[in-house]
């Protein structure tokens, strides 16, 4: 029966695109022959409800204030394997609302810029079913939350070329990030909530440091209250920090001006202590690399269209036993294509893989393969259906088939 659901979507995702493409070609037929008798109507020659115009007025004036809300729903069953696949297909959903101020817009007393993230999870992932450590969903906020995630201020200082944010923030959005592989759904694509680090769902009070030192190199540096968790209050006080800091190098292949990109990071954790024990020293480094490999002739540089891969490795060390659990060594490695089908020029397909240690017993590894087709519909709408296989989910759960769809509204 889950399985006839999920074809269900698929045939959603399907259709939905190809009513679309209809449209697209019919737009430019009427570029070409203005005085057909039958032809789209352009949104610039559509009349605009005066409630549209309020909200365009409010979402996208230039007076210094930018809100941007995006809500992710999507359905996840577990069709095979894992802890149960009894009562295993559920819905999640994330609704971000996302509020900028430019201070300079704003004639306000200082420089720079304010960013607040309001987050809202709600319905319930599959890790209950799956058991697995590579977490399904990026959106899976393991128990549900509402609250502001994310408040800081960003400014240049001065003339030293030096960007600093300092504030509650996602670790995430500026480090241990590949471009390349953020269109997959598993969170070990980003960083998974398994990796103890502060990011969704709990991100931390933190300051960075951030320098384009040419064109290709960028170098940042960080510190956060490490282990965060959702309680009321803006520090943990559990006595630890988090530092991190890391080298970008992007460049182009020589022959054919293919853009890539190498990145180099190293951490390391001071001691501290919690009431379920104490937190050890530890450290770790990561590599990754983004590489550009087929270019269509003819698109847009600015959104090329082609194939591109990715690798990744990130081993972490402890001088003691962590009250959290830990993954000493994990890799990630996969490859996408955007453009792959005819006339879906913005859709992306992908394929990728990430293997985890684990010290937990059983076969003490797990692997995760996931496979996606994200469809973007139109400037509102995207579709994405995805396919996840896990081997021995945290190396003791038998292996699991998860398939899933989700949709992606920017409103």
């Amino acid at each position: 029966m889950r399985l006839k659901v999920f074809l269900s979507y698929m045939f959603l995702l399907v259709a939905l695109p190809a009513y679309q493409s209809v449209g697209q070609e019919c737009a430019v037929e009427n570029v070409v022959a203005e005085d057909a008798s039958i032809g789209c109507v352009s949104k610039s020659e559509s009349a605009d409800t005066p409630e549209q115009i309020f909200l365009d007025s409010i979402l996208y004036s230039d007076d210094g204030i930018t809100f941007q809300p995006v809500y992710y729903g999507e359905v996840f069953t577990n069709a095979h394997g894992g802890i149960s696949t009894s009562n295993s297909t559920h819905y999640e959903g994330l609704l971000d609302l996302s509020l900028s101020f430019d201070l300079e817009k704003l004639n306000a007393p200082i420089p720079g810029q304010i960013n607040v993230l309001f987050q809202n999870t709600h319905g319930r992932g599959l890790e209950q079913n799956v058991g697995a450590t590579q977490i399904i969903s990026s959106i899976d906020s393991l128990n549900n939350i509402t609250q502001m995630s994310e408040l800081w201020w960003e400014v240049d200082l001065y003339e030293t070329g030096i960007t600093m944010r300092i504030g509650r923030q996602d670790l995430n959005s500026e480090f241990v990030t590949m471009d390349t592989a953020s269109d997959f759904i598993n969170s070990a694509f980003g960083l998974s909530p398994s990796a103890g680090l502060p990011s969704f769902p709990a991100p931390s009070p933190a300051v960075v440091l951030m320098k384009d030192l040419s064109n290709e190199v960028t170098v940042k540096a960080g510190i956060w209250d490490a282990y965060r968790s959702n309680e009321v209050g803006i520090f943990s006080n559990n006595g630890s920090a988090l530092l991190i800091g890391e080298f970008e190098y992007r460049y182009s292949t020589p022959l054919r001006q293919l853009p890539g990109i190498l990145t180099a990071g190293i951490t390391y954790e001071t001691p501290g202590e919690l009431p379920s024990g104490a937190i050890p020293r530890a450290y770790g480094y990561y590599f990754q690399y983004e590489q550009m490999l087929i270019r269509e002739a003819g698109c847009d540089t600015d959104n090329p269209q082609g194939l591109s891969a990715f690798v990744q490795h990130f081993p972490t060390y402890s001088s003691g036993n962590s009250p959290f659990p830990l993954i000493p060594r994990d890799a990630l490695a996969g490859i996408t294509y955007t453009g792959l089908i005819r006339n879906r020029d913005a859709d992306v397909t992908g394929a990728g893989a990430g293997w985890v240690d684990l010290d937990q017993g059983g076969t003490d590894q797990e692997v995760m393969i996931e496979v996606f087709y994200k469809a973007i519909v139109n400037d509102n709408l995207i579709i994405q259906p995805d396919l996840q296989y896990i081997t021995t989910p945290s190396g003791i759960y038998p292996d699991a088939f998860v398939a899933g769809i989700r949709f992606q509204l920017d409103l």
